[in-house]
Formats: structure tokens, C-alpha cells, sequence
């Protein structure tokens, strides 16, 4: 990340820190994050900023910054190999983590990446499903003959 990016990124954080906050405070140096409804492409940015916001009293800046862009590796490979989410694609994305202050480093202990999808996409879906119930019973009818010609 460059200079330039990560001051737009300390700016950025500044208005967040205004306008709202996206973290959350578990006692200790426990934490959870979450982006907000986003399309996928912009997650990093948004998790980065949240975080810096959330989390820029608890640790030093250079280490949010730093963990940030690992767990944003990791949640690309899991968004685009894994689930094949578009870049359009509305999700959620809420972390749970801790400061380690003994080792300088934020542990993310857990994730939970949401999928949103459009209600026109919701009914193909709906129809789709019931498309497969219906082709579902009708082999099992076929299995249920086939056993009594057998049996």
C-alpha cells in the first residue's frame, strides 16, 4: 500500500469515526468488526478503514494496517476462489478478534462473510428449488416401483 492510499485511508477513517462506527468493543482487547452491506469489490478498503476507526486506541496503526491486509488476503481467496462471489455482489463481512499486546499482533479469531441477493434472484432461486423437489419425488417414485418389480 502507498503512502498516498494510506493517508486516504487515515482521512477516510476520520469521517467514519464521525459519522459512525462499525466496531464493536468486547471487553479487554476483544473486538468485533463488521463492513456493513457493501459490494464485494470494495470489502478491503471498508474492513481496513472500520478497523483503523475501531481499532486505532487499542493498537498502533502500523499494526492494524499491517494484520488487516493479511486477513484481507485470506477473505479475497475465500470471496472469489471459494464462493465465487462477483464483484457486484452485495455482502457483509463481520470479524471477531484480539489484541495481543505480548506479540503486537491482532489474532482474527473468526469470520462471517453474508451474501445478499435481489428478490428477482431470490424467486429464480424459490423456483429452481421447487423444480428439484418435484424431480426429486418423481425418482424416488421410480425407485419405489422398481423395488416392488425387484422385491
Amino acid at each position: 500500500m502507498s503512502v498516498k492510499e494510506e493517508e486516504r485511508d487515515l482521512e477516510r477513517a476520520e469521517e467514519y469515526e464521525l459519522m459512525y462506527s462499525r466496531g464493536t468493543l468486547r471487553g479487554g482487547n476483544k473486538f468485533e468488526l463488521s463492513t456493513g452491506l457493501i459490494i464485494a469489490a470494495r470489502f478491503a478498503d471498508k474492513l481496513r478503514r472500520v478497523a483503523i476507526v475501531a481499532l486505532s486506541k487499542m493498537a498502533p496503526k502500523d499494526v492494524i494496517i499491517r494484520d488487516v491486509s493479511e486477513l484481507n488476503m485470506r477473505l479475497h481467496n475465500e470471496i472469489v476462489e471459494k464462493r465465487k462471489i462477483g464483484k457486484l455482489d452485495i455482502i457483509k463481512i463481520t470479524v471477531n478478534g484480539y489484541y495481543d499486546q505480548a506479540s503486537n499482533k491482532i489474532v482474527w479469531e473468526d469470520y462471517k462473510i453474508s451474501k445478499y441477493v435481489s428478490e428477482d434472484e431470490y424467486n429464480k432461486l424459490l423456483k429452481e428449488n421447487e423444480l428439484l423437489k418435484a424431480e426429486n419425488k418423481q425418482l424416488k417414485d421410480k425407485i419405489e416401483e422398481i423395488k416392488k418389480v425387484l422385491g
